[in-house]
């Protein structure tokens, strides 16, 4: 059996400002690589720049779409910012400003070009619908320098084997938390099992 690698994205959509808090807050306590709170939460700038206050680590923003979102990011001192799309102005942005973009693209032309205008890695989204490990073996076999992170549809049983063949990330989301525990707010039963998640994973 291959060895175990550390390579999952742990992505907050949530309609509920306090639940983001709480799993940002907590996952920082685990192995999760990146900590991803989207713009589709409510007041999502102000809940990152608290934590980022607090000191939680790894923590960005996703569903970055305008240039305006990338320049409160890197103001605030987020670690990275993530794109479900390919717009050469925020990833250019992003580099102006040193802050990490990793923008969505589905193509190896795409993927290429997005790396070209100085994107840190690709998001291969949504990567179900897209054929999943297959399409990722067949975009690396080629192109095997390319970063990519998957997102959209991935199993937990999933994530060593898009690891495995070379991906740097995998996006997880609602495996990672459980809503009766979180609405309790006790960060560290939120991060138990967020750990009990990963183990398996």
């Amino acid at each position: 059996m291959s060895e175990k690698i550390n390579g999952v994205v742990g992505v907050i959509r949530t309609n509920e400002p306090e639940t983001a808090y709480r799993l940002a807050k907590a996952w920082d306590s685990t192995s999760i690589i990146a900590i991803e709170i989207t713009m589709t939460v409510p007041g999502a700038l102000s809940i990152i720049e608290k934590l980022l206050d607090e000191g939680v680590t790894r923590l960005g923003g996703g569903t970055v779409r305008t240039v305006e979102q990338v320049k409160s990011l890197a103001k605030m001192g987020a670690a990275f910012a993530v794109s479900p799309h390919s717009d050469e102005r925020v990833i250019k942005e992003g580099v102006r400003l040193g802050l990490p973009v990793t923008p969505g693209a589905m193509t190896p032309t795409e993927i290429v070009k997005v790396m070209q205008w100085g994107a840190t890695s690709a998001k291969i989204f949504p990567i179900k619908a897209l054929g999943g490990l297959d399409f990722i073996e067949a975009i690396l076999e080629p192109l095997p320098e390319l970063k990519l992170v998957v997102s959209g549809g991935v199993q937990p049983r999933e994530v060593q084997s898009y690891l495995q063949a070379g991906c740097v990330g995998v996006c997880m989301g609602g495996a990672l938390w459980d809503q009766a525990i979180t609405d309790e707010g006790n960060i560290q039963e939120i991060t138990a099992f967020a750990n009990r998640a990963l183990e398996s994973m």
